[in-house]
């Protein structure tokens, strides 16, 4: 199938986001309770009391979360390629042309200089690289997201670029594509830029692996997995209960599962 070009890439975003939205756990909770307002009829009424009750004690859940969450990173850790043998045996150096990370680590992309650059929640995507690199000094280190060709002044992109080499990486070693501001945009300026010949290590938040490997294997390019910010270290105790913060993992969780979803059902219609 042919892949869709940046018109439609727009198109497809818009509808993402929509279907998101509707699909978001906050949204649905609301929308229930909601319900159980506006329903006058007490059998109604308590069928959606009962439904709101229910859905609050499994979103705040830890272990819920955490079941939900298992498949995609444990996929991640599998598609891993023996990276940690291969670690160990000092092939990492010859057998990959480079790292790959996505964006979605520095959340300031419109920052104040004075104030510096901040790293959110996963900074990790940002470390690692740089971690196999001074392991590596031959390997590129490439950073996907959007910036300056979007019309943003210093974008994602650039201010990665600048985080890479104050830790130490040459400039001539870091390659950026800031174009792309989805997981299948990213994947195809990527290709784009770098070719489908060579084989690379993706860096992104365990979670999000099968997402991402799906969306670079559709573009014709080889990767193995190097799963980061990992959701959870441990399983939760069972007695593990959060609204608040279940609320934010259940959110990533069904961006996830959704995002696979979807791009499953796009692949297939086109």
């Amino acid at each position: 199938s042919v892949l869709p070009e940046m018109g439609e890439f727009r198109v497809l975003s818009i509808l993402e986001w929509s279907l998101r939205l509707l699909v978001d756990p906050a949204t649905l909770f609301l929308l229930l309770a909601l319900a159980s307002f506006i329903f006058r009829k007490t059998r109604f009424k308590l069928f959606f009391i009962w439904t709101v009750f229910g859905f609050s004690i499994a979103l705040s859940s830890q272990s819920l979360a955490y079941l939900a969450s298992e498949p995609l990173e444990r996929y991640a850790i599998n598609r891993s390629g023996g990276l940690n043998d291969v670690r160990a045996a000092g092939a990492l150096c010859t057998n990959y042309a480079g790292v790959i990370t996505r964006g979605g680590v520095i959340p300031n992309s419109e920052h104040i200089a004075a104030r510096g650059i901040q790293l959110g929640s996963s900074a990790e995507r940002i470390v690692e690289p740089v971690k196999l690199f001074q392991k590596c000094p031959n390997l590129k280190l490439v950073f996907t997201s959007f910036g300056k060709n979007l019309g943003d002044e210093g974008g994602e992109s650039e201010l990665a670029r600048e985080v890479w080499v104050s830790l130490g990486v040459p400039k001539e070693s870091i390659q950026i594509e800031n174009s792309s501001t989805s997981t299948r945009e990213n994947a195809l300026r990527t290709s784009e830029m770098l070719g489908t010949e060579d084989r690379w290590l993706l860096v992104t938040s365990a979670l999000h692996m099968k997402r991402a490997i799906g969306a670079f294997e559709k573009v014709g390019m080889a990767v193995d997995s190097v799963p980061v910010d990992y959701l959870f270290t441990q399983p939760p105790e069972p007695w593990s209960f959060s609204f608040l913060d279940g609320i934010n993992l259940w959110r990533t969780i069904s961006h996830e599962y959704f995002g696979y979803a979807y791009y499953k059902i796009n692949d297939w219609i086109s």
